[in-house]
């Protein structure tokens, strides 16, 4: 049995880091073909894609005030884009910005189910891998 070394454990949590990277960096090209849809559903040159909300007014606000989506669809691409760079070039700001976009999709994604049930899932998932690759095998306690 061998002992896990300090450069095993970097390369373990590297790896870990850069699946997140790659999973963000798809978000990110789902987020811009979505924000393409919002702007062509502002103009009407595309009806709603989208499935079903639960909510009328949300439903209503993607049939026929597309316009309003636009911002959000922005905002969403822009912080999933920005993350994966900042996870790509191993910055501590991608880290943190990659937490402040779950967050953001976890607290929004409730209104727009069923169609985001599986994106909050996914962004479950990565938080603990993200958590995972952070903290690496500390102790919960430290020994005294």
């Amino acid at each position: 049995m061998t002992i896990p070394t300090l450069r095993s454990s970097y390369t373990t949590r590297q790896r870990l880091i850069r699946l997140v990277a790659v999973v963000q960096s798809l978000y990110a090209l789902i987020e811009i073909s979505d924000c393409i849809t919002a702007g062509l559903m502002a103009v009407g040159l595309l009806e709603n894609p989208y499935p079903s909300m639960l909510l009328p007014s949300m439903q209503e606000l993607f049939d026929h005030q597309a316009v309003w989506l636009t911002p959000l669809f922005l905002f969403y691409t822009t912080l999933r884009v920005v993350s994966a760079w900042g996870l790509w070039t191993n910055r501590l700001w991608g880290f943190w910005l990659t937490i402040a976009g779950i967050a953001a999709t976890v607290i929004m994604a409730p209104w727009l189910l069923p169609f985001t049930s599986l994106e909050i899932l996914g962004n479950g998932i990565l938080l603990v891998i993200l958590l995972m690759a952070y903290f690496g095998d500390r102790p919960i306690l430290a020994r005294v």
